[in-house]
């Protein structure tokens, strides 16, 4: 399976806790003829995973030193990445493989596209090395789209290095059966869909339902600290939608890339709760600095824009911030948030974009989304000082790139690929005043956000710039007593 790394630029919404879900989905069919292996490299083993675009160009005029191993020659003679860092090709069905020199680039039709350092043959087998390329190293110009429904049903899941499955008895969550199959090269079934692991000083939980074309998602982090334990736990339901792409080049540059994802819809719920007593060694709790880690969960599901391998990436991330000045502290949360609409994300380097239509994707950043949330706890601290904190849920977060084999990408560490990018947050705001203080109250708040952007990278980076705009937000607030001006800053 491929796996790839995009980051998505959160600055202006706060570090977060990646705990990261990936889809890999784009479907496209060369617009003049294509081969006929074209799709059959992506993953011949996983032909029910596969996605019907609804619109669909590859038209595109490659570079003189860019090479295509085509999809027949993918199917024929591909063996998988190796933990060395290399594609593995048997050399009797693979010519053309041999044929690659240091310092060109190839596509290898659904798998990746390199620059190639090295092609060495032994023992029958062709292992080429090389390091990540994009598709301004590939293509001299050319016009790429689709337009293609996402059903959640249709993935594998990708758990990282160090995470363990959860037994299959241990809850409805792994009762059904037989449900992704056996992916071409990495990944598990839904009876494996229950996974836990530890990430610096915090056990992780995470749990994965597709149902009806949906996917319905649970999370939960926690870690001990100071004699005490600190606990978030978030539980999100996304329903299928529709991602559009268009990618303009012209002379070896991209001009034009539009991202966009339409009838996005969802709910979010989550909790967090805090408790740290003296008496049990919490003399100083330690956290005044955001705890933040990366973790590279995916699903993914291959499918190349003519030969090259595109991923949108599904992901869900936790923050975690707070402050304690007292050392005795218990307190909880719990928020709900839903939202819906479309998320279109249009970057452009203006005059030299060329005359290429977007045929499978409307331009500009007009979002139609919509957003509610509610605030459901209040109460239940004890803190003799202020208490306060900052929890933020991202799911989902969206993203567009190329994807990479999982072993390549381990092997290699993939820099940031960039790409475009979408992400709907839910952020939770909290203080209490303490039992210290003259006059006692609570302020809890709950912002939804939503936010579109571009990180130049693999996609194009030397015409395009990054961008970041926030396209919705919203603030609830409770404040109790009410009124209270100690609280109402």
């Amino acid at each position: 399976m491929r796996e790839a790394s995009p980051a998505i630029d959160l600055a202006t919404a706060g570090r977060a806790f990646a705990l990261g879900l990936t889809v890999i989905s784009a479907a496209c069919s060369h617009s003049s003829a294509p081969s006929s292996g074209a799709l059959s490299a992506a993953a011949p083993a996983a032909a029910n995973r596969t996605l019907t675009p609804t619109k669909s160009t590859y038209d595109v005029a490659l570079k003189p030193d860019t090479k295509v191993i085509d999809g027949d020659t993918m199917s024929r003679a591909y063996r998988g990445s190796g933990t060395d860092g290399t594609l593995k090709f048997d050399a009797a069905s693979a010519p053309a493989v041999a044929a690659l020199k240091p310092g060109a680039v190839a596509i290898f039709a659904g798998t990746a596209i390199l620059k190639v350092t090295s092609v060495n043959s032994a023992g029958g087998t062709i292992s080429v090395a090389g390091t990540p390329a994009g598709l301004e190293d590939a293509i001299d110009h050319g016009h790429i789209a689709w337009s293609a429904p996402l059903d959640f049903k249709k993935m594998a899941f990708n758990p990282p290095p160090g995470f363990h499955r959860v037994a299959a008895d241990s809850g409805p969550l792994l009762a059904l059966k037989n449900f992704l199959g056996t992916p071409a090269q990495a990944g598990v079934s839904l009876s494996d869909n229950k996974w836990n692991g530890k990430v610096k000083d915090w056990d992780v939980t995470i749990a994965l339902t597709p149902s009806n074309g949906n996917l319905h998602i649970d999370v939960d982090a926690n870690k001990s600290i100071g004699g005490g334990t600190i606990d978030v736990h978030g539980v999100a339901q996304l329903n299928g939608l529709t991602n559009s792409t268009s990618i303009t080049l012209v002379n070896g540059a991209t001009t034009e890339l539009t991202f966009d994802n339409d009838g996005i819809k969802g709910t979010v719920d989550f909790n967090w709760k805090v408790a740290f007593d003296a008496d049990h060694g919490g003399n100083d709790p330690k956290m005044k600095e955001p705890d933040v880690e990366n973790l590279p969960f995916s699903l993914d599901f291959p499918i190349p824009a003519g030969p090259i391998p595109f991923v949108v990436k599904f992901k869900s991330g936790f923050a975690f911030e707070p402050f304690f000045s007292s050392k005795v502290a218990v307190a909880q949360g719990s928020y709900h948030a839903s939202f819906g609409g479309d998320m279109p994300m249009t970057d452009s380097a203006g005059a030299d974009s060329g005359s290429a239509a977007a045929d499978a994707a409307p331009s500009g950043d007009s979002a139609t989304l919509s957003g509610e949330g509610s605030i459901n706890s209040y109460g239940g601290t004890m803190s003799l000082a202020a208490i306060g904190l900052s929890t933020t849920v991202a799911i989902p977060k969206i993203s567009l790139s190329i994807g990479l084999p999982s072993a390549l990408n381990s092997f290699l560490q993939s820099p940031d690929f960039g790409g475009p990018y979408a992400t709907f947050m839910t952020q939770a705001n909290f203080l209490a005043t303490g039992t210290l203080t003259m006059v006692q109250c609570e302020k809890r708040e709950l912002k939804i956000m939503a936010f579109v952007g571009y990180k130049p990278g693999l996609l194009g980076k030397l015409k395009l710039q990054p961008k970041s705009k926030t396209v919705f937000e919203k603030t609830f607030t409770e404040i109790r007593p009410p009124n209270i001006t100690l609280c109402n800053h």
